[in-house]
């Protein structure tokens, strides 16, 4: 169940995980998947307290953190942020105004439904019509750049086009531009000549254009890899891929009923899966919050993910963040620590942590109920026995009088806090 809430959202406080545990692991993620029928109205109202100016970076970062740390709907976040490292656009050039915030929106609203639908909407988004150049798509003039990404990275990879295909696709979609912030269809820049586009000759528009890649028999392979690769583990096997763009087939290019499958996948619950991929900094970041129950208005939270390599809504280019083992270096690994410390000591009003409570709550005693309990919580109990056996001497090397839980002594908090960070600090820690 920590496998499942981990990779399907962002981790699980002790309350969550163990009334996810007592669903099982079917009705869970049905729960999951589901989250229509889920009740978030609480996360909108703490949202509508924030006063956070959506124009601005680094409060539009730190709005989506309070989403993914506080949402009862932890797979459309989750969703939200593979769309958002696929269908790409970045601050830095599309810059201030509503753009990034209602692109952002549009990826929660489609992202689990018609992969056909969420195409149609992110071709008329005004943040990518600036990203990729739509703006400036005229009959004259015709601009390739969305025609050319939307079949490489959106929807079919290389190899599966040809250059006419992108010069016939962007005279498609000639006349989408943007006016007053919105976009707007302009019949006067469209061209309406016949267009031959993959084999298929017709007066074609952008919509029709994605109803064409649609039915490549590669656009099911395409996207249902992307989506195992996201949730489960890289490389998936043909056998796999052809079972999940079957699924996709099927149910009329459903996102929804492809990660169901893959969620309930024996492959998904495989060893090869366990642990088998790097949390991005994101997910480190809003996991940890949200598993060990910090209360925070996320400031700050951008800036610890920013170092670690992640700035949310702004990716280095058009192929978005390659992730993997590319999260960790010398630099961000020292980041991942130094964010681990400051939640392991933090105290203030706005971003407070108090292990000592847990203890007290749940009645923890010895050094090895406190380990076995974060332990769980942050490794599902998985632990080599070395790394156990380190924390226990650790706690145990103490000279508080009334041992490393005696909340009277500031010694005491602090190895506390100090235990804890040490199994946020451990190489596992940084497995999804």
């Amino acid at each position: 169940m920590g496998h499942l809430l981990r990779r399907a959202g962002f981790g699980a406080s002790e309350q969550e995980l163990g009334q996810f545990t007592a669903l099982g692991v079917p009705a869970a993620v049905d729960y999951l998947v589901d989250f229509d029928k889920v009740d978030d109205s609480a996360l909108e109202a703490r949202l509508s307290r924030t006063n956070l100016n959506l124009d601005n970076l680094v409060d539009l970062q730190r709005w989506w953190f309070l989403r993914m740390i506080y949402t009862r709907r932890p797979l459309q976040e989750k969703m939200t942020l593979f769309w958002h490292g696929l269908l790409t656009s970045g601050y830095s050039k599309v810059g201030r105004g509503p753009y990034m915030y209602a692109q952002n929106e549009t990826l929660r609203k489609f992202c689990l439904g018609k992969f056909s639908d969420i195409l149609k909407a992110i071709a008329r988004d005004p943040a990518m019509l600036v990203w990729l150049d739509s703006q400036v798509n005229l009959k004259a003039a015709p601009n390739e750049n969305f025609a050319r990404e939307l079949m490489e990275l959106f929807s079919m990879g290389i190899g599966n086009y040809t250059e006419t295909d992108v010069r016939q696709s962007a005279r498609a979609f000639t006349g989408w531009l943007l006016a007053r912030k919105v976009f707007t269809f302009n019949p006067n820049q469209h061209d309406w000549g016949v267009k031959t586009f993959l084999g298929r000759t017709g007066n074609f528009d952008g919509d029709d254009i994605i109803d064409i890649i649609m039915g490549q028999p590669v656009t099911a392979e395409f996207i249902s890899r992307k989506l195992f690769s996201f949730f489960a583990y890289d490389d998936p096997s043909p056998e796999v891929v052809s079972r999940l763009a079957g699924t996709l087939r099927a149910s009329n290019y459903s996102i929804r009923e492809v990660v169901r499958e893959i969620l309930k996948s024996p492959e998904f619950y495989s060893p090869r899966a366990y642990r088998a991929k790097i949390k991005s900094p994101a997910e480190l970041i809003a996991s940890t919050v949200r598993t060990l129950g910090v209360d925070t208005d996320a400031a700050g939270l951008p800036g610890y993910a920013d170092r670690a390599g992640q700035i949310l809504f702004n990716p280095f280019d058009v192929e978005g963040w390659r992730g993997g083992a590319e999260w960790i270096n010398s630099n961000t690994l020292m980041q991942r620590l130094n964010f681990a410390n400051t939640v392991a000591i933090a105290r203030s009003g706005n971003f407070r942590f108090n292990p000592l409570e847990t203890t007290q709550r749940l009645g923890l005693a010895t050094a090895d109920q406190v380990i076995a309990h974060f332990a769980g919580l942050l490794l599902d109990g998985n632990m080599p026995d070395e790394e156990r056996g380190i924390l226990k001497a650790f706690a145990s090397a103490s000279n508080v009088p009334g041992g490393f839980l005696d909340g009277a002594s500031p010694v005491g908090d602090e190895r506390l806090r100090s235990l804890v960070y040490l199994i946020m600090a451990s190489p596992d820690y940084q497995l999804a």
